[in-house]
């Protein structure tokens, strides 16, 4: 084994839990490759130095912002460059492990301490193997929030998407209006995306090409082109197509929100940063949000807020905060016998991309993913070269958005989105302890150990609607989750045309040249059906649920005269001063694709429009 100690020159090394980072199921725990991969990680900083103790703070501070995650984080930065105010920011997780830096190791923290790990309630129209027909709904919980957890994949959605949201009401949020952010947040570093309308370089987001290339790349690009497919870079021009992945990498490690926006604004004297705040009430007086109260190791602090409380903890915290707060449907609040401050459909319009995996065995001889992560010299060839298995998102090597069956559709609006990725033995045996009994066996069972891939379809443009509800007025208790998948059946309708294309890529030409084809197993329950039929894949996606993580929706945004919205074209909670709500809750609509680069967006246009209202 050998380590080039040049990687660390120039570069300070920090602080790393060796007891915390052994208990994450890595190949690297308790391994003698654990101290070279931390000296390697460790030239880039994954966080900032923060707050030790709460006896640090200011009685007040002039912006509070709760939640640190990619809205969060963004908005904290931007507002602390105003050197007039100072900036808490608060956070109810933690600093992210280092290993989590690893792209390869993505799906390896999906059970542990930077997850909230929520679930959903029984879900009527899937999840039929699911113990208890509930869906695990991840979301990131630490410094970076879901930029800590997420798949890292760059991906902006689609034009039409915040025209739709100006339609819908969001003045001032339509593509021609929203680019500009889009620029602003990007650093794209591969040369061969350098188009100055759609990208640009110097932004806190880094954006790369993975250094990583399986051997099921190439066919796949093989056979989209030979069925007439384009390949296209899907934020730029046009979307509908093949793409080669792009991830927020930089120097094929994981970019979290912390380290783009963070760590560079950590010197600054204004902006304090405290983890492991746990906030529980938004105060009010007079209809003004003045305050906020957090626990800190058992111990209840309140903190006042001269300018703003601005919540970006997510969409399912935020909607939880402002019910807790008194903001919500009366109603309900008055259920739980919390005074009413605002009666707004706060939790309401809650949207999710649902999604099921088609699997297909590949060349027996091939080595497998799980293979690759157990061997030393591929963590060597990461290590000194930053290339292989461990250098690029795991959940995809490939990616497409497209329309029906139309290869060239006229229209630009794909409505289900594609998913390559190398299959894992040991992440789908998580599956295990989600599906019923017998369920993995019977599918997964026969392949254990053995070369496999996955296409993942999942529907673009939901049209089922779901909610955030309070389970109870304990702010520790998980809300009531229910996205409600495939209650418009035409979103059931979308994934089974995206299985559809999974199938023919599988069993093109090009894909069993390496041994591809459909996996022999049928789903439970799904016997009577032809396989490979629309009937046997819609069976598939009644049965399986997988979600992306792409929640967004519960405190809508638009006009203040619309009775469906909770925020105002300038993120301002309705009727409310004092108080806006900055994160993915606010997306009147979900974007067609993958969701944390537009919730940067919205964090980057929320800041300049605090700032243009704020004199300094």
């Amino acid at each position: 084994m050998s380590f080039k100690p040049a990687m660390l020159q120039q570069h300070k090394m920090y602080d790393y839990n060796i007891t915390r980072e052994n208990s994450y199921p890595t190949p690297l725990a308790n391994t003698t490759l654990l101290p070279l991969m931390f000296m390697s990680l460790a030239t880039q900083k994954n966080a900032p130095t923060v707050l030790q103790t709460p006896s640090s703070l200011h009685s007040a501070y002039d912006f509070i912002i709760v939640g640190a995650g990619s809205a969060g984080s963004t908005v904290a930065a931007r507002l602390s460059e105003l050197p007039c105010c100072n900036v808490l920011l608060l956070e109810a997780g933690n600093v992210g492990p280092l290993l989590n830096d690893i792209p390869g190791y993505a799906r390896n923290y999906y059970f542990d301490d930077i997850n909230w790990m929520y679930k959903t309630t029984p879900q009527e129209n899937t999840a039929r193997l699911h113990v208890d027909r509930s869906v695990n709904w991840p979301s990131g919980k630490g410094l970076g929030g879901s930029s800590l957890l997420n798949a890292m994949l760059y991906i902006r959605g689609n034009k039409k998407n915040y025209d739709d949201w100006a339609e819908d009401g969001a003045k001032g949020w339509s593509y021609e209006e929203v680019l500009p952010y889009f620029l602003k947040l990007e650093d794209e570093r591969d040369s061969r995306y350098y188009e100055p309308e759609y990208h640009s370089t110097g932004g806190p987001m880094a954006v790369e090409s993975p250094n990583y290339h399986p051997i099921i790349e190439d066919p796949i690009f093989e056979a989209a082109r030979n069925m007439g497919y384009e390949i296209v870079d899907p934020n730029a021009e046009k979307q509908t197509g093949f793409v080669e992945v792009q991830g927020s990498l930089r120097n094929m490690q994981r970019w979290s929100t912390a380290k783009a926006y963070l760590v560079p604004a950590e010197h600054r004297k204004n902006l304090h940063i405290l983890t492991n705040a746990y906030v529980t009430k938004i105060l009010f007086q007079n209809n003004r949000a003045v305050g906020v109260s957090f626990e800190v190791n058992g111990e209840m602090y309140v903190i006042g807020a001269k300018k703003e409380v601005i919540v970006s903890a997510g969409s399912v915290k935020t909607p939880q905060l402002l019910m807790l707060s008194g903001i919500g449907p009366k109603n309900d609040l008055k259920n739980f016998r919390i005074p009413v401050v605002a009666d707004l459909p706060v939790g309401h319009n809650l949207q999710d991309h649902c999604s099921t995996p088609m699997n297909f065995a590949l060349d027996s001889n091939l080595e497998t993913a799980d293979e690759q992560f157990a061997d030393p010299n591929i963590t060597e060839q990461y290590i000194n070269h930053r290339k292989g298995i461990l250098a690029g998102p795991f959940s995809a090597v490939a990616m497409a958005f497209l329309r029906g069956s139309c290869t060239k559709p006229e229209k630009d609006f794909p409505n289900f989105e594609l998913y390559f990725n190398s299959g894992s033995t040991a992440v789908n045996k998580a599956l295990s302890d989600v599906l019923i009994p017998g369920a993995y066996q019977q599918i997964f069972g026969p392949y254990e150990n053995k070369p496999f891939y996955q296409c993942i379809a999942q529907h673009l443009q939901p049209k089922s609607r779901g909610y955030v509800k309070l389970n109870s007025t304990n702010p520790y208790d998980p809300p009531i989750i229910n996205p409600n998948y495939y209650d418009d059946p035409q979103d059931l309708r979308d994934v089974v045309e995206g299985l559809r294309v999974c199938y023919k890529i599988g069993t093109s030409r090009a894909m069993r040249k390496i041994g591809s084809k459909p996996f022999a197993t049928v789903f439970p329950g799904c016997e009577r059906f032809s396989l490979n039929s629309d009937e046997y894949f819609a069976c598939m996606a009644r049965s399986l649920a997988l979600t992306i993580s792409h929640y967004v929706g519960t405190a809508k945004m638009g006009a203040v005269d619309d009775p469906r919205t909770v925020v105002d074209p300038q993120l301002k909670v309705k009727g409310i001063r004092g108080l806006r709500v900055v994160d993915a809750s606010v997306f009147p609509i979900l974007t067609s694709g993958n969701t944390n680069t537009p919730t940067i967006m919205v964090a980057e246009k929320a800041a300049d429009m605090i700032k243009a209202s704020t004199n300094c």
